[in-house]
C-alpha cells in the first residue's frame, strides 16, 4: 500500500520537481500553493505526510504545523524552507514537527527522511495503541497489574495503586522489591506450565502505611517499548485466606460433629445396658454394707466396689451428655445456691481429702439473677472445673469460685465470640501454671486429656462443661498463663417467676423417708432390675410385686390395687414406660408413678412430664435416691 503525501509550496516548480520525485519512489501526491488549500485538503483527506514550506503567500507555515499537531496526530511533518533560522526550527519542532530540511537538499536525503518519518509516526501510533490496549485491559481486570523491568516498575494500572495505597507516579522508577514485595517471603507456589510463564507465587505484599498483606503473583515475559520485560499480575488473597480458614473450621466442625453423632449413636446404645450393670454393682454393696457391722473384715473391699460402680455410671453418663446433651428439664435456678451446695458436697469434702494444701473459696453475688437450666448439670460443671484446677494446682494453692451479673452491650472475643445479651456467670479461677498454648486449643474436646487415665479424668471432664454450656444457649471463655487460669461461664438470665420442682437430692435430713406399707409395682423387663428395686422398696417398708411387661402392668392392675408403679422407661418387647403409663391411667386415673431408666432422649422425659409423671430416677440409683422420689410422689 503506498503513501500519500500533501506538498504545501507556493513555487509551482518546487512542487512540480517534488511530485515527479516522490512519485517515482511510490508515493501519491498532492498539492497546495497556499495555506487555506492546504487546510482544504487537511479537511477532506488523510495524508501520511505532510511536506511543508513555512514562508507561504496567506498564513505562516507554522500556523498549519500546529493544526497538523492538534487535529491530525498521525501525519509526519517535515518542514522545507529557504530562509531557515534557529527560530523558526525551535518553534517547528515544538509544534510536532519531525524534521527540518534546508532549501536546496539532497533529494536522497528527503526520501530517507521521509521513509524515516513515516516509519516513526507508524510505530509511535503502534506503541500508543498497544499502550492504551494495555491500559484498557490492565483496568478492566480485578488484580493489580504491573510491568517492571529488573524489578524496576515501568507502569501500573489503578487496582494495584489502590491496593497498595500509592499514587501511580510515586511507583514509577522504584524497585518492585524494595516497594511492594517482601523479597524474604516469596515462595514458589508451582512451576510455570510455559517457558515464558513465571511462578505462581506467594508473598507478603507490604501496603504504603506498612502494613502487610497475603498476595498471589504470576509473572509473564513479554516484550515492552521493545525491550524485554515483565509483567505481573498480583491477587490480594486475605479473603480467600480467610475463606479457606473459615472452610477449614466448618470442616472440622462437621468432621467435630459426625465424630460426636457415632459417639452418641454408641452412647445410647449400650447406656441402656450399662447402667442396668451398674445397678447391681451399686445398689449390692449398698444393701450388704447396710446389714454387716462396722467392723466386718471386707467392708472397706465392698465400699470399694460400689465406688467403682458409681463412677463407672459417672463416666456413662458423662458420655451421653457429651454425644447427646442434657436430658433432665431445664428449672429456675440460683447459681448461688448450686455453688453452695457443691462446697457442702461429699465431692468437695473428698477433694480436701485428695489435696489437703488446696483452698476452695467462693465470692457470691447476693444480688444475683436467676437462670433457667439444667441443675444436676450446672453442679456436675462446677465439680469438673474444681477438680481440673485442683489437679493442675497440685500440692499447694486456691481455686475460687465466683457469681455475677454480666451484661454484654456488643460481641466479646475471647475464647469463642459472645454474643451481646444478659448474663449470669460462673468464674472458677485458680493459681496454678496455667495451661500449655498448644493445649488451650483442644481443651474442651472429648478425651484429651493429660492427666494420668483411670487416677485422676477420662477426658470427659470440660467436654461435659462445654456440652452443658452450650446446650443451655451460654458461652465460655478461658485465660490462662502462668499465674492460673480461669474459666468463665455465661448462661443467659431468666426473669420468669418460675418456681423449680424439688429435686430428689434436695431432701434434707439424715434419716431416709420410709413407706407406710403402700402397695409398689414395679414394671421392668430385665428380672436384676425387678429384683433390685423389690430388695430396696421392701428394706424401705413398702409391699411389692414385680412384672417384665407394660402389658402384664395393665393385667395387673385391672386386678389389684396399687398405690404405686414404679415404671421402666425403655423395654423391649412390648409397650415402653410412656405407652404403659397412658394405659394404666385409662384403668386408674390419677395412678402416680416413678419413671425409671438407664438412658432417656430429651423427647421421651418431656412426654412423661406431660402425661403427669413428676419424678425420674436414672440408674443406677442409690437407696437414698429411691427413698426421697417415693417420698415426693406419694405426699
Amino acid at each position: 500500500m503506498s503513501h500519500t503525501v500533501l506538498i504545501v509550496d507556493d513555487e509551482p516548480t518546487f512542487c512540480t520537481s517534488l511530485n515527479m520525485l516522490l512519485e517515482a519512489d511510490g508515493y501519491e501526491t498532492e498539492t497546495a500553493h497556499s495555506g487555506r488549500e492546504a487546510l482544504f485538503h487537511l479537511d477532506h483527506n488523510q495524508f501520511d505526510a505532510v511536506l511543508l514550506d513555512l514562508g507561504l503567500p496567506d498564513m505562516a507555515g507554522i500556523r498549519i504545523a500546529s493544526t497538523l499537531k492538534k487535529n491530525h496526530p498521525g501525519t509526519v511533518v517535515i518542514v522545507l524552507t529557504g530562509f531557515a533560522s534557529l527560530d523558526n526550527a525551535v518553534d517547528a519542532l515544538r509544534e510536532g514537527v519531525y524534521d527540518y530540511l534546508r532549501k536546496p537538499f539532497d533529494p536522497e536525503q528527503l526520501l530517507r527522511t521521509l521513509h524515516r518519518g513515516i516509519e516513526h509516526k507508524r510505530l509511535e501510533q503502534q506503541f500508543q495503541h498497544s499502550e492504551e490496549r494495555f491500559r484498557q485491559l490492565a483496568q478492566a481486570t480485578w488484580e493489580g497489574i504491573i510491568i517492571y523491568d529488573g524489578g524496576t516498575m515501568l507502569q501500573a494500572n489503578d487496582q494495584l495503586c489502590e491496593m497498595f495505597g500509592y499514587a501511580r507516579e510515586e511507583l514509577m522508577g522504584r524497585q518492585i522489591f524494595d516497594t511492594l514485595l517482601d523479597r524474604q517471603t516469596i515462595r514458589t507456589m508451582q512451576s510455570g506450565q510455559r517457558q515464558s510463564e513465571l511462578g505462581p507465587f506467594e508473598a507478603e505484599g507490604v501496603r504504603r502505611d506498612g502494613s502487610r498483606f497475603p498476595v498471589e503473583l504470576r509473572v509473564k515475559k513479554i516484550t515492552y517499548n521493545g525491550r524485554p520485560a515483565q509483567v505481573a499480575a498480583v491477587r490480594d488473597v486475605t479473603s480467600s485466606r480467610q475463606a479457606m480458614e473459615r472452610q477449614l473450621k466448618l470442616q472440622q466442625k462437621l468432621a467435630d460433629a459426625k465424630r460426636m453423632e457415632s459417639l452418641g449413636l454408641m452412647a445410647g446404645s449400650v447406656a441402656h445396658d450399662l447402667n442396668n450393670i451398674m445397678a447391681g454393682l451399686v445398689t449390692y454393696p449398698e444393701l450388704l454394707l447396710m446389714d454387716l457391722p462396722r467392723d466386718f473384715k471386707y467392708r472397706e473391699e465392698i465400699e470399694l466396689i460400689r465406688d467403682a460402680g458409681k463412677r463407672a455410671a459417672a463416666v456413662v453418663n458423662d458420655l451421653l451428655t457429651v454425644a447427646r446433651g442434657s436430658t433432665t428439664r431445664k428449672e429456675t435456678q440460683s447459681f448461688n445456691v448450686l455453688v453452695s451446695q457443691y462446697l457442702d458436697s461429699v465431692e468437695c469434702r473428698e477433694l480436701k481429702k485428695r489435696f489437703p494444701g488446696l483452698t476452695i473459696d467462693s465470692d457470691l453475688d447476693p444480688r444475683l439473677l436467676n437462670t433457667s437450666c439444667s441443675a444436676i448439670h450446672i453442679a456436675k460443671s462446677i465439680m469438673n472445673l474444681v477438680n481440673n484446677a485442683a489437679e493442675a494446682i497440685g500440692e499447694q494453692g486456691e481455686i475460687t469460685i465466683r457469681t455475677r451479673n454480666c451484661y454484654v452491650e456488643s460481641c466479646l472475643h475471647g475464647y469463642e465470640i459472645i454474643e451481646p445479651g444478659e448474663y449470669v456467670i460462673i468464674e472458677v479461677t485458680d493459681d496454678g501454671p496455667g495451661i500449655p498454648d498448644r493445649d488451650l486449643p483442644h481443651i474442651f474436646e472429648p478425651f484429651y486429656s493429660k492427666k494420668a487415665m483411670g487416677r485422676s479424668g477420662t477426658g470427659l471432664g470440660l467436654a461435659v462443661v462445654w456440652n452443658t454450656v452450650h446446650d443451655h444457649g451460654g458461652y465460655i471463655d478461658v485465660t490462662s498463663g502462668q499465674r492460673g487460669t480461669m474459666f468463665r461461664l455465661y448462661f443467659p438470665v431468666s426473669r420468669q417467676d418460675d418456681r423449680p420442682l424439688t429435686a430428689p437430692a434436695a431432701a434434707a435430713g439424715r434419716t431416709l423417708p420410709r413407706g407406710q406399707g403402700e402397695k409398689v409395682l414395679v414394671v421392668d423387663d430385665q428380672k436384676s432390675q425387678r429384683e433390685i428395686a423389690r430388695r430396696l422398696l421392701s428394706r424401705l417398708g413398702f409391699q411389692v410385686d414385680t412384672v417384665e411387661s407394660g402389658e402384664k402392668a395393665v393385667e395387673y392392675v385391672r386386678e389389684k390395687p396399687v398405690d404405686l408403679v414404679m415404671l421402666d422407661m425403655i423395654m423391649d418387647p412390648g409397650i415402653n414406660g410412656c405407652e404403659t403409663y397412658q394405659q394404666l391411667t385409662r384403668v386408674r386415673p390419677g395412678l402416680k408413678a416413678i419413671l425409671i431408666s438407664g438412658y432417656s432422649e430429651n423427647e421421651q422425659i418431656e412426654q412423661a412430664r406431660k402425661l403427669g409423671i413428676s419424678q425420674f430416677i436414672k440408674k443406677p440409683y442409690s437407696l437414698k435416691d429411691l427413698s426421697q422420689a417415693l417420698s415426693l410422689e406419694i405426699s
